[in-house]
């Protein structure tokens, strides 16, 4: 995988030798771009179980958009108020009415509000890891972390791969560009990279690129690929047979496996570093400025932004993950303290902005029938406000996420949480009932099955695809 650089997010827990091999990777230095493009020859065995009949929105995604709000949004105070609580529950918002008649939300999603007849929205998620890795884990992968939490902030070989790997093994699609990307990178703890977010026992060349950086600075490029926006395609090419003579001189090459899988994927990566549609995706700084104004100009709104321009250069699956760094309280969405400061100042405006400019960028386009939205983070917030703190503390027995775009039903709430908003009322919902239904929009049986790098088979899901907000 691509290094990235820059701090982790925490939450609560003349042509020179070594200029000629920093191209894209396509050198044997160890960088990753070749194993990361070696998708398109992947191919995965589908289970006999076919599971059930395809609807008309089976396959409608053509690409998927995640936007991770991390850290845990309070459900109570964004997609499922419970105004006619006591205080200790209810919080400090008031409700706004949404564009689906009696239908509410909290009152800092006005933008939101307007698009709820277009939006599928849960309310019954829930699952039993209540750590943000765990969680994470759950959601990303459909598999509830085999070990402890504490396992969970370190990748192993033997997990469970993210959606995205799935798909780039099985449905990379057509193009030059990488199949799943991160923006701006994955989540980590301290020093530990958290499990979930890679492609696991499928083995590194189903690795997300990530593409680093704050795409909210002025002149934002992907900083991996150095040459998309400063160099023409004959340079680069010219700059490719110097690698090829320093190829041709290592003896090792015949004998040594990785070294053939990189040389057999230099192409691969070559068109990935020379193509237009990748080279206008990552540069921002040619963006309008009211279009970057209109995402909002910090960390997650550009994020956003650049993460719907992977989509159009060919990315199958982009996940936009909510980092830490943003705001001034520092908090992601794990407001164990000041809950509805940070709610109110730091975390449901950018959000709200972002999440609108996108479905309206996307529907005006022609494309929101063909890319799915969801919106979701590791789980929720607990029912009662700590009142020492003014904190909700993590809560996964329930929580919501909302879907939207190609084969998703519009205007409807699926499930309920109880009356406090502590537990499923009605209609549970798994992670692994999410992926499956993610899978199944994409155009990949949930019940299909894959090897691991040993051989050996799983199923890509836990879970079943939701069959009432699904066409």
């Amino acid at each position: 995988m691509l290094s990235i650089n820059g701090p982790a997010p925490r939450l609560c827990d003349g042509t020179t030798r070594r200029e000629a091999l920093k191209i894209g990777g396509l050198g044997m230095t160890g960088l990753t771009l070749p194993s990361l493009v070696e998708l398109s020859t992947a191919h995965a065995k589908p289970s006999a179980d076919k599971g059930p009949s395809h609807s008309s929105s089976f396959g409608k995604a053509k690409n998927c958009i995640i936007l991770f709000l991390s850290g845990g949004a309070s459900h109570h105070d964004t997609f499922d108020p419970k105004p006619n609580e006591p205080a200790e529950v209810r919080g400090e918002f008031d409700q706004i009415q949404t564009s689906v008649p009696g239908l509410v939300i909290g009152e800092h999603l006005p933008r939101t509000a307007k698009w709820m007849d277009r939006v599928a929205l849960i309310r019954s998620m829930t699952h039993e890891s209540s750590g943000h890795a765990g969680g994470g884990y759950y959601m990303f992968t459909g598999y509830k972390y085999p070990r402890g939490e504490g396992s969970a902030n370190f990748m192993g070989r033997d997990e469970a791969p993210h959606m995205g790997s799935v798909l780039s093994k099985i449905s990379p699609g057509p193009g030059p560009m990488v199949p799943f990307c991160m923006v701006p990178r994955r989540l980590d703890a301290g020093s530990g990279r958290r499990a979930g977010q890679w492609g696991g026992a499928l083995g590194g060349k189903y690795d997300p690129l990530q593409t680093g950086g704050n795409p909210n600075d002025d002149h934002f490029k992907l900083k991996h690929l150095p040459l998309i926006a400063n160099r023409p395609a004959a340079v680069i090419q010219r700059r490719k047979k110097l690698v090829d003579q320093f190829n041709s001189q290592l003896d090792f090459l015949n004998d040594n496996p990785l070294a053939r899988t990189i040389q057999q994927n230099q192409q691969k990566a070559l068109d990935v570093i020379t193509s237009d549609a990748v080279r206008r995706a990552v540069d921002l700084s040619t963006a309008d400025k009211q279009l970057r104004s209109r995402y909002g100009r910090n960390l997650f709104g550009q994020s956003v932004l650049l993460g719907k321009r992977l989509l159009e250069a060919g990315t199958r699956l982009v996940q936009v993950s909510w980092l830490r760094t943003q705001g001034q309280m520092g908090y992601a969405w794990d407001s164990h303290w000041n809950n509805f400061q940070a709610l109110r100042e730091d975390l449901i405006p950018p959000f709200d902005m972002a999440f609108t400019a996108l479905m309206s960028d996307l529907e005006r386009e022609g494309r929101l029938e063909d890319t799915l939205v969801v919106v979701a983070g590791e789980f929720g917030r607990t029912p009662k406000v700590t009142l020492k703190t003014a904190g909700r503390e993590h809560w996964s027995n329930v929580f919501s996420v909302v879907l939207a775009g190609a084969g998703i039903r519009g205007g409807q709430v699926y499930g309920a949480s109880d009356k406090i908003g502590g537990f499923p009322g009605d209609r549970p919902v798994s992670p692994g009932d999410l992926t499956a239904t993610i899978y199944h929009c994409l155009g990949i049986e949930p019940r299909t099955e894959v090897h691991d790098q040993n051989g050996r088979p799983f199923f890509i899901s836990s879970g079943n695809p939701i069959a009432d907000i699904i066409g």
